[in-house]
């Protein structure tokens, strides 16, 4: 038994041998970089908690030689990261970098600045101000003057990056909700989502950098209004400040026209949105301050649309009830035809547990005329006055149902989290 055991392994090894000696074939491309979101999950373990790091990690050491690299932060501190984006520029890759003056302290920030040279930099926006848009500073509505403004974005470009994979792709947007410090990777829930091959898209997010480092530089002037949308194919930017409209009640007040109408809020297939085919609307959001937005989602909850929110917080906090009414909070908790507005409050991070940090808008049903449509708005703006009219924001819509999905999936497990951790 033990001579037939020796033999067994002695065939092995003399097969085991041949295959060394034969020429392997030729492995097959691997494209990984492709269109789609990613999600951390706080409540996971560091695996979990890291997928939008990690996922920013492969796409700077898949970055090509001559290739570039912009992205423009609010907080910005990983020295992991730092080490790969100065990896990167040793190879030849253009590595540039907007960043608001919150962050300056990180040493992350001065390790990344000090180890840029040439064409690559980092480039800070100055204290208490956005790069691109304007301090308002003292009005008559606000003659306090408390206006910090920030350069608020989270958006990350890579004109030609092979990922950890072997076919090199062009153009690629990363749309995130999140900052790169620890809190947001380990303590509240974020997304991104990343654009490949849409040189349409690339280009608007270029044009909106190249703004937004020209004014950190002071090369060009600051603006209160920079009204600038790019239809991309499935995906459409929206830029911020606006001085003049509120490009998410504009979204709201498509979804279903005309509110007050019998066919609001419905004609979708059964099972698309709601079980009897009424559109369906889920919101996580970190801050809800404008009560226009409140409004038009109570109108459309009264027009029959499901609305659904999981949130961090409504109104400013804290608040002066007399002077400020909570107009967001009384839009969001009034009846309507359909029942009440469901919400459920995610704010448990300064308490041992998680918190929603996502800004994203889903719409399932009726959306411009059409209906069936599955939708997504996502990126750095929150739903107060400082994202719409003086913060450097960005927003991006994708209508696709792969994409929706698995943002439905995440909007599920927040829910989930808000439900367990009883917030």
């Amino acid at each position: 038994m033990r001579r037939r055991s020796f033999k067994t392994m002695a065939a092995s090894l003399a097969l085991g041998a041949l295959l060394a000696a034969t020429p392997a074939a030729s492995a097959e491309p691997v494209v990984a970089v492709t269109t789609g979101a990613v999600f951390n999950d706080p409540s996971g373990d560091a695996t979990a908690e890291g997928r939008i790091l990690s996922h920013l990690g492969r796409l700077v050491d898949g970055a090509e030689p001559g290739s570039s690299i912009r992205m423009s932060l609010y907080l910005y501190g990983s020295q992991w990261l730092t080490e790969r984006l100065l990896a990167a520029h040793a190879r030849g890759v253009t590595v540039q970098v907007v960043l608001d003056n919150d962050t300056a302290g990180y040493s992350a920030v001065g390790n990344l600045k000090n180890g840029l040279s040439g064409e690559s930099w980092v480039r800070i926006c100055k204290a208490e101000e956005a790069c691109l848009a304007k301090d308002p500073g003292t009005t008559s509505t606000d003659p306090d003057g408390w206006y910090t403004n920030v350069n608020h974005n989270k958006y990350f470009l890579f004109s030609r990056t092979k990922g950890n994979g072997t076919v090199p792709v062009d153009n690629v947007v990363v749309q995130s909700s999140g900052n790169l410090i620890e809190p947001d990777r380990t303590k509240l829930w974020n997304d991104a989502m990343t654009v490949a091959g849409n040189k349409e898209l690339f280009d608007a997010y270029a044009a909106y950098f190249a703004d937004q480092a020209g004014a950190a530089a002071e090369e060009r002037p600051q603006v209160d209004d920079y009204p600038q949308t790019t239809q991309a194919g499935k995906a459409k930017v929206y830029f911020f400040p606006r001085s003049t409209t509120d490009v998410v009640v504009n979204v709201l007040k498509t979804v279903a026209q005309p509110v007050g109408t019998a066919a609001a809020c419905h004609g979708n297939d059964p099972g698309v949105g709601t079980s009897d085919g009424r559109t369906r609307i889920r919101i996580a959001q970190g801050h809800i301050t404008r009560p226009e937005v409140a409004e038009q989602l109570w109108a459309l909850a009264d027009a029959g649309c499901h609305v659904e929110i999981v949130y961090r917080k409504l109104d400013n906090w804290p608040i002066d009830a007399e002077k400020f009414p909570l107009r967001v909070a009384d839009w969001l908790t009034r009846p309507t035809a359909k029942g009440r507005i469901t919400l459920h409050q995610l704010h448990n991070d300064e308490r041992g547990g998680t918190g929603t940090h996502t800004k994203y808008l889903l719409i399932e049903g009726t959306y411009l005329g059409g209906a069936n449509k599955k939708i997504v708005f996502t990126g750095s703006h929150t739903y107060t006055g400082m994202a719409l009219k003086v913060n450097d924001e960005a927003m991006l819509k994708y209508e696709d149902a792969a994409v929706f999905d698995a943002y439905a999936r995440n909007f599920e497990a927040q829910r989930a989290a808000a439900v367990a951790e009883g917030a």
